[in-house]
């Protein structure tokens, strides 16, 4: 390392939310720049398969932009964004139609049991329309835990309940749901390939599957969490091999990797696979130090999401985690793995103040960040 001119990477995922990994990568350069006005800094915005997945692919490369005119998760009709690459590859980021901010912009958005994924699948629909054969589906962020009944549906699936009705693309569809039938579904999706990017290595089904481990943030109950357990074993058990509930990822963005899978999907590491296609591996070999993060980091970051990914990509180089918060339960097994542990809210001083200025106490946490870089480049690797 040249100490008077430190290579530093910083490549933070979004602020769910409240903001994106491009402008916390510009709020951390403009704080280290304060106190260390003559480190070299590489701006590498990153994502994982969520929230800001379409931006990082997109950045660097010759796309054609698309938009769609979708009703979306929280039930208004919005125009999604997607893109063609030069490839002819599709990339889709479901959180654009079914991500948690739509949901938490609208007062009277529909409860979570009213929720499904049938906008991911009308999207789908609308990019073979178009004729694409080869697609990138970004998942993570997802307001919805229907272990992708909507997007089936959408794609043609029928799913009826012990008396043979037709029951609703949501979750409480899936709660009455007793068996789904795909020999109708869409016949293209016969002839197409789709990389699913998942956020979560999470499976569906058990102790560490989707309902168990992200019901409770989405607002379920103990007992709401066996009722759905049991639902998506129903599915899984209706819909065809028994081993895809166990697969990695399948139960990302509330068990869409499940459906993807089912419907021929090969689930990915998200990170790892945005980590390769980017090149940010060289880039990270090359640092001194790397600074990654995300709106909160909690045991869930442990299971594949970005700033784990990248803390690992970059050994031996050290990687500092600054995020908008840490769980208190997560912080030493995270300490493990990053040379230190920033958050927003140690000073802003209340989550309140942290999410009205983001970025303001990124650039005081990057600040802070410069001043400990003595330490935290020497810190051993982890």
């Amino acid at each position: 390392m040249n100490n008077a001119t430190p290579h530093i990477v910083l490549a933070p995922d979004s602020y769910k939310g409240s903001a994106s990994a491009l402008d916390v990568a510009h709020a951390l350069a403009e704080g280290l720049q304060t106190v260390c006005p003559h480190a070299r800094l590489t701006l590498a915005p990153m994502a994982d398969g969520g929230e800001g997945t379409l931006d990082c692919l997109a950045a660097g490369r010759q796309v054609a932009w698309q938009t769609t005119s979708i009703v979306a998760i929280h039930g208004e009709r919005i125009e999604a964004p997607w893109f063609r690459d030069e490839a002819g590859t599709a990339v889709i980021e479901s959180a654009t139609v079914l991500g948690l901010p739509l949901i938490e912009a609208q007062a009277d958005a529909p409860r979570l049991q009213a929720r499904g994924s049938q906008a991911l699948g009308e999207l789908i629909a609308a990019a073979l329309d178009t004729g694409i054969h080869d697609f990138v589906i970004g998942l993570g962020g997802s307001a919805c835990n229907d272990a992708g009944l909507g997007m089936l549906c959408a794609l043609g699936a029928r799913a009826v309940d012990m008396h043979g009705d037709t029951v609703a693309p949501t979750m409480d569809g899936l709660l009455s749901m007793d068996r789904i039938d795909l020999t109708e579904m869409d016949a293209r999706l016969q002839h197409i390939r789709i990389r699913v990017l998942c956020d979560v290595d999470n499976p569906l089904l058990g102790a560490d599957g989707a309902s168990r481990v992200y019901g409770p943030q989405k607002g379920l109950s103990d007992a709401d969490i066996e009722a759905v357990e049991a639902a998506f074993g129903r599915l899984a058990q209706s819909a065809g091999p028994g081993s895809l509930a166990g697969a990695s990822g399948s139960g990302a963005a509330g068990g869409l990797g499940f459906a993807l899978a089912l419907i021929g999907g090969e689930l990915c590491s998200g990170a790892n696979t945005l980590l390769d296609i980017t090149g940010l591996r060289q880039t990270l070999a090359q640092a001194d130090l790397v600074i990654t993060g995300e709106g909160r980091s909690d045991r869930q970051t442990l299971s594949g999401k970005l700033p784990l990914a990248v803390a690992r990509a970059a050994g031996p180089t050290p990687t500092v985690l600054l995020s908008g918060a840490i769980a208190d339960e997560a912080r030493t097994e995270l300490g493990a793995h990053f040379a230190g542990c920033y958050t927003l809210i140690e000073r802003a001083g209340s989550v309140e103040a942290a999410l009205a200025e983001p970025l303001h106490w990124a650039r005081r946490a990057a600040a802070d960040i410069g001043r400990d870089l003595p330490r935290l480049i020497d810190a051993p690797p982890r």
